[in-house]
Formats: C-alpha cells, structure tokens, sequence
C-alpha cells in the first residue's frame, strides 16, 4: 500500500518541469526539430513550468540531445525565467568532470543563473560500447565525476588522485558559476540503493519506476526522506532536498477519451521501446540487474488501462486525470513532476498538451482558491 508523507506536515510545493529528448518524426529535419524544441521551451516557460531540459543521449538516430550544453545556451537566450536542468548529464569517463564543470558554469552564466545540474551514468548498451565504459564501473564514476565538479565549483584549485581521474596539479576553474556556490545538484535514479545514496549526499534526486508501479514509487519517497534528513556524506554546504518524478511519457488532451486516442499509441511503443532498450542492459552489471524488470509488463504493452492505473509514469489523460496522479506523487512526498511530452506527437498537439497542463493542472497546485468551480453538474451557466 502507498504511504502518504505524513498529513500532519504541510504537502510540499510542486514544481513542473519539461523534458525533451529532440525526437524527430518522419520526414523531418533535425534543423527544423531543434527550433521547435526552443518553441517549446519558451512557451513552457510561458505557461508556468518552472524547469526545462534534456538528458544526454547518443547514437539513437531519431532522438536524443547529444550536446546538451549547446542547445541550453540557445534557449537561455530566448526565456527568462525558466529553469534548465541537465536531466542526465552523463558523469562517465568519456565526459572529463572539469569539462563538464566548465560547460554548466558557462550556461549558468549566460542564463543568469537558471542552470541545475543533473548527472546520471547511461541506461542503453550502445553508450557504454561505443565509448568503452565497463557497465560495472558506471556507478563509482558517476559518484567521483560528482565529487570533482564540487570541488572545482567550491575550490580556488582542485587536484585530485582517484580511481577514474587523476588531476595531478591544482588547476581553477574558469569560469565559476554565478550561483554561489553552485547551480543546484541532483542525480537521475531507479534503484533505491542508487536514491538512498544520493540522499546521504545531501542532492536531488529525480526518480523513475520503470512502470513497477506505485508501490515502488512510495518505496523511492520513503528512501529519499529517511536520508535526505541528516545526510551523512553530504558532497557539498549546500543542501539540495528536492525529490522529483520523471513521468516517461506523457500527453494531456480536452477529455480523457482524445487523450488515449492521440497519445495512447505513442505512449504504448515507448513502453515496448524500453523492453528493447533496457533488458540487455540488466546484463551489463549487477548494478543494472533491476533494468531486467521491464520484461515484467511484456505481455502489457498493449493495454493502455494497465499502465494508466498501475503507475504515475505514464501519465496521459484530461487534466483532471494530471491533477489526480500528481496530486497523489505530491502527497508520497514529491516536490517536482517532469514530463516527456514529445516522442510520439506532433508540434502542435505537443503545445496543445503543454497550454493545458499550463491553464488547468499547474493553477491547481499554485493558486487554488483563485479557481472558479461550479455548484452544480450542469456545467457554466
């Protein structure tokens, strides 16, 4: 059964992020795909989300931002406000922690102060094959990676002699970031060992089930608030206690009925994407065994129903049916939901989803009693 935080403390805020992964349909450019991308940040910026951004992907063909430093630079120049969040950035061996220190630091710059710095350590084959990563490995890596960016954001000059990077003379970084003394920390996650030990860090976390269900979605909540209170190996002075859920996919339409119709396609192939894309990786380590759980819902993939009622991660529906599920995430304690809203639709439709997410289901959680209800069934007047 899924446990509420405790209804004897206030529910948290809910934040609202967007996530893109530069998926292009048929026919279409990547050129043209990218501009849209920017479209869609400034508009998510327009209609209340509060954070934007990608996760590092390579060789997919169809999607994934490669360089996602470089388009975050671009959409700083066409938003004010918003957040950008590097979902995933991938703290591997390939990505020199230094140069990943000095990228996020010029993007905070150039945005004002709007970057927050996510790492994760891959979740597909190719990317671990193709720059040579040792599965096993992936996990320790991401942690060093993390503890020298902290150092080259805190220090006057970072050295450092461990077991993946050695930098054998003090060197500053340059440039630091403007946010003093760095852009917020966080780590994309599945497992609870991986969440719990993020916590003990004293960083965000942003979670995922995988489609397991709420159980673990409860069980990923409770891990991270246990530790998140009295971090015992916090990497940095600052602490960052912000524990969000990545809904993988989702797509918000007028009524429940041309939601399935329009995203439940899409959004089924995702779920049958993920059986190709993460089963062998449960072959990689032991550390990524849990990859292995998708193959339990194989026989689901065509039964929209089933994932709708058994997990918050694909969320596609009215608003009312986004206001509900989330509602629920936030009282399991999440702070931030982010949502995939591109993949399986076009531009159009996608900032359709995005306007009512915007007008209906954000008002919800920011200003309440500022909406006009009804007293009767019937409808306005």
């Amino acid at each position: 059964m899924s446990d509420p935080i405790s209804t004897a403390q206030p529910l948290p805020p809910m934040r609202f992020g967007v996530i893109a992964e530069g998926c292009v349909p048929s026919g279409m450019t990547h050129h043209r795909r990218y501009k849209q991308m920017i479209e869609e940040a400034v508009f998510a910026e327009q209609m209340g989300f509060d954070i934007w951004g990608c996760s590092e992907q390579h060789f997919h063909g169809s999607f994934g931002v490669t360089a996602t430093e470089v388009l975050y630079a671009a959409v700083a120049q066409h938003t004010t406000r918003i957040r950008l969040r590097h979902m995933i950035r991938l703290a591997l061996k390939f990505n020199h922690p230094l140069r990943i220190a000095e990228q996020a630091a010029t993007v905070d710059l150039v945005s004002d102060g709007r970057l927050e710095l996510g790492l994760g350590r891959s979740n597909t084959p190719t990317q671990l094959d193709a720059f040579q990563v040792n599965g096993s490995e992936t996990k320790a890596q991401m942690w060093e990676s993390l503890d020298i960016i902290v150092k080259a954001f805190t220090q006057d000059e970072v050295s450092h002699d461990g077991e993946f990077w050695t930098i054998p003379v003090p060197v500053p970084l340059t440039p630091k970031p403007l946010q003093y003394p760095h852009p917020p920390l966080s780590v994309a996650a599945t497992s609870e060992e991986s969440i719990t030990q993020a916590a003990q860090k004293g960083i965000g976390v942003m979670c995922m089930d995988h489609y397991q269900g709420w159980d673990m979605v409860a069980a990923h909540a409770r891990a991270y608030h246990d530790n998140i209170k009295s971090p015992t190996m916090p990497v940095s002075s600052v602490i960052n206690n912000s524990l969000g859920f990545l809904c993988l996919p989702a797509y918000c339409a007028e009524t429940a009925e041309k939601a399935h119709a329009e995203g439940g396609p899409g959004a089924l192939e995702f779920a049958q994407a993920l059986q190709v894309l993460y089963a062998p990786m449960a072959k990689k380590s032991k550390d990524y065994a849990y990859f292995g759980d998708v193959t339990k819902f194989a026989e689901k993939v065509t039964d929209l129903d089933y994932f709708l009622e058994t997990t918050p991660s694909m969320m596609v529906g009215s608003p009312e049916f986004f206001i509900k599920q989330i509602r629920r995430l936030q009282e399991l304690g999440y702070h931030e939901v982010i949502l995939r809203v591109d993949g399986f639709m076009t531009h159009e439709k996608l900032m359709n989803s995005l306007r009512l997410i915007g007008e209906y289901v954000i008002p919800e959680f920011r200003s309440p009693s500022n909406i006009v209800r009804h007293a009767f069934s019937g409808g306005a007047p």
